[in-house]
């Protein structure tokens, strides 16, 4: 193993480490593993909104009805944004829209295990952006 990937190495453990002391492991995952990220092709309905933060984040959606059958978003966030744009995309898929439409903030941080306060913002910019979509279908 070259000498800078074991530096890449010893850095990426160290920011884990410290990540662990405040995100559960769902946001963890979400972040280094997100579901759904890039556009959609064909989507029935798309929104994108700005958070308080600067963060963006556009929420693509496919309907087979009112079904949510396709799903995707894509964000120049940050972690927590990231996860949870994930997640919601993953609860919101296979919901009818109206179904979809009533999950809340408060719905995702749950799934993710919780966030930490300076953080909410992100789980509500995600779940306006899924509802400004949705209210789009039709």
């Amino acid at each position: 193993m070259s000498r800078e990937k074991e530096v890449f190495d010893d850095i990426e453990g160290l920011v884990l480490k410290e990540a662990r002391k405040t995100y559960s492991p769902r946001v963890i995952d979400h972040f280094l593993n997100p579901r759904n990220f890039g556009e959609l092709k064909d989507p029935d309905c798309f929104n994108a909104m700005s958070g308080i933060c600067g963060d963006t984040i556009g929420i693509y959606v496919g309907l087979d009805d009112s079904t949510v059958t396709r799903i995707s978003f894509v964000t120049n966030g940050c972690g927590p944004t990231i996860a949870c744009s994930s997640a919601l995309t993953c609860m919101a898929k296979g919901l009818e829209i109206q179904e979809a439409m009533k999950i809340t903030s408060n719905d995702l941080m749950e799934y993710l295990g919780g966030l930490p306060v300076e953080h909410t913002h992100c789980a509500d910019l995600a779940v306006n952006t899924l509802r400004s979509a949705l209210a789009k279908a039709g």
